[in-house]
């Protein structure tokens, strides 16, 4: 199987001969779920002290720091509108007078910030205590926690014999597609009535089948996932873009494309600026092949592409492919076209806790 790039901006990932199709041995965490954690363990329900900022040459920032006296460190977590940084110090290594330590005294705040980072402003920084009406530390999680995604949603498109475009790929009728396509369907997830759904949706219309009747749903590894399966979504006879399909599926970061046979898909035909990784399957003896093509700016994701890169129909392979795409997903919010969205949403939430608890 080929895919013809053209002058797109998409570029197949390419395999390495080393690698292996393996169930998921590391951790499936969030960054952000990464600092929660930390901040849960290492402070929380301890003393330790929380500076916020609403305006700074970064802008907004919420630090925090502690004392590690079991393990003579001080840890600092600095919250900015381009992630969290988790920074630790060795106590020896912060400077202190010989006053402070005459008298028994640790380093100045300022000093252990200073020594970590020389990126922090810390005269626009204020110091907030905590009050019988408020709970920094609690209002901090629920920050990082609004941020922590739980459901994803894939296209999922399918290309008959012959078919080589997009335009193609959006006018096929469900009644239409292969066998193998519908058994990649079960493969992938469970086929679910859309009319009374009570689970993720995706954007689905689960009153009025308005989005067509059924879509294939699961649940892995603790997240929720929905396809957009175009086959299933409605066609429209006299509308030869299918633009109730491409609503949908042109929405999806991530675009699974089933190939029934070798003719390679063009991927120049890609019109959605949304879309940054698509992921080409074709059925290959008892299992698929899978050739993956990120958008130009979406940074490396593991786990590594095997060469061959065919995977199988059980378990530990379809840990692997939804391990790939999800991972595919959360490295295109580092891309040029979403990371300035995510940097806008942490401005917002720090922004407003810092307003909330600067006085």
């Amino acid at each position: 199987m080929s895919v013809l790039v053209g002058n797109s901006d998409f570029r197949p990932l390419p395999t390495n001969p080393t690698a292996k199709i393996t169930g998921v041995h590391e951790s499936l965490l969030q960054e952000c779920e990464k600092d929660i954690i930390w901040y849960r363990e290492h402070f929380v329900g301890k003393a330790h002290h929380n500076y916020l900022a609403v305006d700074s040459p970064r802008g907004p920032l919420a630090i925090s720091l502690i004392h590690d006296a079991s393990a003579s460190t001080f840890k600092v977590l600095v919250r900015s509108t381009q992630g969290s940084e988790r920074l630790t110090v060795a106590a020896q290594s912060v400077p202190n007078p010989w006053w402070r330590k005459a008298m028994g005294l640790l380093p100045t705040n300022e000093s252990v910030m200073q020594t970590v980072s020389s990126n922090i402003p810390l005269q626009c920084l204020k110091h907030c205590k905590e009050t019988s009406k408020s709970n920094l530390p609690n209002e901090l999680l629920a920050m990082e926690e609004r941020q922590v995604i739980r459901s994803y949603k894939f296209g999922l498109t399918y290309l008959g014999s012959g078919q080589a475009t997009e335009e193609e790929m959006f006018s096929n009728k469900h009644e239409h597609t292969s066998q193998g396509f519908k058994q990649f369907l079960n493969f992938l997830g469970e086929t679910i009535e859309l009319k009374g759904w009570k689970g993720y949706r995706a954007g689905l219309d689960t009153q009025s089948n308005n989005t067509g009747t059924h879509s294939v749903y699961t649940k892995w590894q603790g997240y929720e996932v929905m396809f957009h399966v175009a086959t299933m979504l409605p066609y429209a006879e006299k509308d030869r873009q299918q633009l109730e399909r491409k609503r949908h599926v042109g929405n999806d970061i991530v675009v699974i494309v089933y190939q029934d046979t070798d003719t390679p898909y063009q991927l120049s035909t890609n019109t959605s600026h949304q879309n940054h990784i698509i992921a080409v399957v074709q059925p290959c003896g008892e299992g698929y092949k899978l050739c993956l093509a990120p958008k130009n700016g979406v940074p490396p994701f593991s786990p590594e592409m095997p060469e061959p890169p065919i995977f199988f129909k059980d378990a530990v392979s379809r840990d692997f492919f939804f391990h790939k795409l999800i991972n595919g997903e959360r490295a295109c919010y580092k891309a040029p076209s979403f990371a300035p969205k995510i940097s806008r949403t942490r401005q917002v939430l720090l922004t407003e806790l810092a307003t909330k608890f600067i006085k």
